[in-house]
C-alpha cells in the first residue's frame, strides 16, 4: 500500500504562512517511497571526541595543548575512525540515524578556562574536518558505510549557523573557507564588511533583540542578513550534504531570526531534492523550548517549531520526564500525560519534534536520579532523587520506554544505554554538568537492560506506523501509572508505565484485537478479551504490546483525496470527512487530516471500503479544537466509486 507522507509541519507551515522568504517547493506527487520520512528513525547522538579513538595519530591536532585524555575540557582522542569501527555496535543496538557533533575545523587554541573546542561549536572553517577528528576521506568513508545495505543508517550533521569562535580570545572570530582566510571579528569592524554583529554579548536574556543579535556568551555572532554570510552558511551545508549528510541539527536556533531559518532550510531542502534526497529533515536546539511555555522569549519556540522550517528538540518533554522519574513534588504520571496531551495541541505535528531524556547540555538522567544535590533541571536548581544505583537504572529503563513510544522522533545520548553518570561538581557548582556529562563512552558491552530495551523498541519503530505517526490516547492514569495507546489505521501499540508499587489494573476500551500478547520489553504476557486486559505491573515496570485492531472483515482500498484552494488561517488545517467510518462518518472531530503537500493543495491517500460509492467533502477546522474554525466545502457532496476510482478531489 502506498501512503502519502507528511513532511515536517514546521517546513510545510513555511509554505502557508512564511513571510517574504522563499519556501521549499514540495511536489504534490511526492510519495512515501520517494520522500524520506524521518519519523521511523531512532537517533543516536555521538560526541565524536568522546565515543571511540580509532586513530591515535590525530589526537594532538595542530596544538598539543588542546589534547589531554584525562581532562574533559580538552580533546581526549575520539574521532571519525573510532565511530566507523563501532558501527557494528550501533547496528546491534538497532540505531538507524547517527547525530554527530560538528566535525568542522575548530579554533586551535585554549580559552581562558583552559578549554578546547573538542565539542565542535567553535568553528573557524565550515568546509574542513577538524584535524583531531580525522580527514574528509574518513568522513566520506563513514557516510558511505552508513548508507550501505549492511547498515542502512542516516547521518545527522550538527551545524552552527549562529556563530563561529570566540570574539575576544583564542582566534578572535577567525573565519576561513577551505583554508582561505576571510575575516576575523576585529578585521570585520575595521573593514566594515558586516560578517558579524558587533553588539557585544547578551546582557539581558529577556530582550528578544539581544538574544538574536548579540554574541552568545563571547561567540562571534554571524550577521545572517548579509548576502555573503548567508551564502557561506548555505554553501557550507551543501558541502556536507554532498558528502552524505541526510539531516541537520541546527545549533542555537533560538538565537537566530526565524526569517533566516525559513529561507535557509527552504534552500537546503530544495537543494537536497535536486540530488535525490527528498524529505531532508531539520531539528533545532532551543534550550527552554516547551509545549507548556507560551510567554516570554521561550514562548516563541512553539512558533518556530510550527513555522520556521525546522522541528525542535523538545526540552519540555525532557524536563517533565526527569521530574516524574526523580519524583519531585507535584510531578506525577498525570503531569507527564498532561504534557503529552498539551504538546499534541500546541505543536502542529508533535510527531516530528525530537524527544530525548539525556543530552550534552544538562546533567545525565542517571546522575539526577542518584545524586542528592539540588543542581538539576533547566534552571540547575532542582533536587536529585537520591536513589540507589539499581533503582535508578530501573527508572532510566522506564524513561527509555516512554521516550521511544510517545509521539516524536527519539534521540538517545551515547552512554545512556550503560546508565552513564558522573558526580563531579563543575566550575559553576553543578553536579555532573558540562563537561562531566560528556565523558568517554564507558562501555561497548551489549548486555544491559537499557541496551535490550533500545534494541527492541528500535525494531518496533521501524515497522509500526502507530509509533511513527499514530495518535496518542490515554487509557488508564493515576499518580504512578500511565497507560496509553498509539494507533494508526489498524496498527496499535499499547504502553504501560508504572513508577509506583507493584499492582494489577484493569484497562478497557482497548483497540487491540482479542488475543494473547507478549510484551516487547520484559516478558509479561497479556490477554486482551472483549477489548479489555488485566496488567500486572511491578514497580518501575513497563509493558509494550503491539498488534492489530479487531477486524470487521471489510475489504479496504487506497484512494487519494485532494482538496484544492485550501487556504488556511493560523491553527487551521484541511480534512476529508464523509460517509464511511474511515472518513469520520461526517463528524468533524473524526475527519482525516490531509497533507499540505503543495499548499494550498492538500492531499492524502486513505484506506476506505472497496466496491462502494462514497460521499465526502473538504473541511477546514482547528488543529486543536475540532469544533472551532470550521469551514465546509460549499455546494454538493463529492462522490467517489471505489470500484473504479483511485483518486477524488474537491475544492473550496
Amino acid at each position: 500500500m502506498k501512503k502519502r507522507t507528511l513532511i515536517c509541519s514546521a517546513l510545510l507551515a513555511t509554505l502557508a504562512i512564511g513571510g517574504g522568504f522563499s519556501a521549499p517547493a514540495i511536489s504534490a506527487e511526492t510519495a512515501a517511497d520517494s520522500t524520506y520520512d524521518f519519523r521511523q528513525e531512532t537517533i543516536y547522538f555521538v560526541f565524536l571526541d568522546r565515543f571511540s579513538d580509532g586513530d591515535a595519530t590525530n589526537n594532538s591536532g595542530n596544538n598539543p595543548l588542546t589534547y589531554d585524555p584525562n581532562n574533559l575540557k580538552k580533546y581526549v582522542g575520539g574521532d571519525i575512525r573510532g565511530l566507523i569501527n563501532k558501527l557494528p555496535y550501533l547496528k546491534s543496538l538497532g540505531i538507524t540515524a547517527i547525530w554527530i557533533t560538528p566535525p568542522v575545523d575548530n579554533a586551535d587554541n585554549l580559552d581562558v578556562n583552559g578549554g578546547a573546542g573538542y565539542h565542535g561549536y567553535w568553528g573557524k572553517d565550515f568546509f574542513r574536518v577538524d584535524e583531531h577528528l580525522g580527514t574528509m576521506d574518513d568522513f566520506k568513508e563513514l557516510s558511505q558505510l552508513m548508507h550501505t545495505p549492511e547498515y542502512n543508517m542516516k547521518l545527522v550533521l550538527d551545524y552552527a549557523p549562529n556563530h563561529s569562535n570566540g570574539n575576544d580570545e583564542n582566534e578572535y572570530g577567525a573565519l576561513y573557507r577551505d583554508g582561505q582566510y576571510i575575516t576575523d571579528y576585529n578585521t570585520d569592524v575595521a573593514a566594515g564588511t558586516n560578517w558579524y554583529h558587533h553588539n557585544g554579548g547578551v546582557t539581558d536574556w529577556n530582550n528578544w533583540y539581544q538574544v538574536r543579535n548579540h554574541n552568545l556568551f563571547n561567540l562571534s555572532d554571524f550577521n545572517q542578513s548579509d548576502a555573503q554570510v548567508y551564502n557561506y552558511l548555505l554553501d557550507g551545508a551543501k558541502f556536507w550534504i554532498d558528502a552524505g549528510v541526510d539531516a541537520i541539527r541546527i545549533d542555537a536556533i533560538k538565537h537566530m531570526d526565524k526569517e533566516f531559518i525559513q529561507q535557509w532550510t527552504g534552500d537546503i531542502y530544495n537543494y537536497a531534492s535536486t540530488i535525490g534526497r527528498d524529505g531532508f529533515y531539520f531539528f533545532g536546539e532551543w534550550f527552554g523550548a516547551s509545549a507548556t511555555t507560551t510567554t516570554g522569549i521561550d514562548g516563541y519556540a512553539i512558533d518556530y517549531a510550527n513555522t520556521s522550517g525546522s522541528a525542535l528538540l523538545d526540552f519540555g518533554f525532557r524536563d517533565t520526564l526527569e521530574r516524574v522519574l526523580v519524583g519531585r513534588s507535584g510531578n506525577t504520571m498525570q503531569t507527564l500525560n498532561s504534557y503529552l496531551e498539551t504538546r499534541s495541541n500546541v505543536f502542529t505535528s508533535d510527531d516530528w519534534q525530537v524527544v530525548f531524556m539525556d543530552n550534552h547540555d544538562m546533567a545525565r538522567i542517571s546522575t539526577a536520579l542518584r545524586s542528592t544535590a539540588s543542581t538539576f533541571g533547566p534552571g540547575n536548581n532542582e533536587a536529585g532523587g537520591g536513589q540507589s544505583e539499581a533503582f535508578a537504572q530501573k527508572r532510566v529503563d522506564l524513561g527509555l520506554v516512554a521516550t521511544m513510544t510517545v509521539r516524536g522522533i527519539p534521540a538517545i545520548y551515547y552512554g545512556t544505554e550503560h546508565y552513564s553518570a558522573n558526580f563531579t561538581t563543575n566550575a559553576f557548582g553543578q553536579v555532573g554538568s558540562d563537561p562531566y556529562n560528556r565523558e568517554v563512552m564507558p562501555s561497548f558491552a551489549q548486555d544491559s537492560e537499557a541496551f535490550k530495551i533500545i534494541q527492541a523498541l528500535t525494531e518496533l519503530r521501524k515497522t509500526s506506523p502507530a509509533i511513527q505517526q499514530g495518535s496518542y490516547s490515554q487509557k488508564w492514569l493515576n499518580d504512578d501509572i500511565l497507560v496509553y495507546e498509539r494507533k494508526f489505521e489498524d496498527d496499535v501499540v499499547l504502553v504501560a508505565l508504572n513508577r509506583g508499587a507493584a499492582t494489577s489494573i484493569n484497562v478497557s476500551a482497548l483497540s487491540l484485537a482479542d488475543n494473547y500478547y507478549t510484551s516487547l520489553v520484559g516478558s509479561d504476557g497479556v490477554t486482551v478479551s472483549q477489548s479489555a486486559a488485566t496488567l500486572n505491573l511491578d514497580q518501575n515496570e513497563a509493558i509494550v504490546l503491539h498488534g492489530k485492531t479487531t477486524s470487521d472483515n471489510t475489504e479496504l482500498t487506497d484512494v487519494t483525496f485532494t482538496c484544492n484552494n485550501g487556504y488556511t488561517q493560523w491553527g487551521q488545517s484541511v480534512y476529508a470527512v464523509g460517509s464511511a467510518s474511515q472518513l469520520g462518518s461526517w463528524a468533524p472531530a473524526q475527519a482525516v487530516k490531509l497533507d499540505p503537500a503543495a499548499y494550498p493543495t492538500w492531499q492524502a491517500t486513505i484506506q476506505v471500503p472497496s466496491g462502494e460509492s462514497l460521499e465526502w467533502k473538504c473541511l477546514k477546522r482547528s488543529e486543536s479544537d475540532s469544533s472551532a474554525l470550521i469551514e465546509w466545502q460549499s455546494g454538493g457532496n463529492n462522490t467517489v466509486n471505489t470500484s473504479t476510482q483511485t483518486q477524488t478531489s474537491g475544492s473550496f
